[in-house]
């Protein structure tokens, strides 16, 4: 499946990434290999993470308190759908943010 990402999903890693790297060198660089890597996973498996309340799809990121959020839309030129990541919420974050994205 194809993945599209949100705008809004790299205004939430990047500052991430610098806060994390702020407390120690390298530790953002290991959040954002997470979530491209959950970001594969989501790619392999993507019906395997239900629909929450928010109306999109959440994957808890393994070893960050984090969740990355997505949806599933059909194509209109292929016959397989689309992944969207829509968003990075990483702890303290408002989930309302996420709403109209993507």
């Amino acid at each position: 499946m194809d993945v599209r990402y949100a705008d809004e999903v790299f205004d939430d890693l990047r500052p991430s990434v610098d806060w994390l790297n702020s407390r120690k060198p390298g530790l953002g660089f290991e959040l954002e290999d997470e979530f491209y890597a959950s970001v594969a996973v989501v790619r392999g498996r993507p019906y395997s993470y239900a629909v929450d309340h928010t109306g999109l799809r959440p994957l808890r990121l393994r070893r960050f308190t984090a969740v990355l959020y997505y949806k599933i839309e059909e194509s209109l030129i292929s016959d397989s759908p689309i992944i969207v990541i829509v968003g990075l919420l990483v702890s303290g974050r408002d989930e309302q943010c996420l709403r109209y994205r993507g």
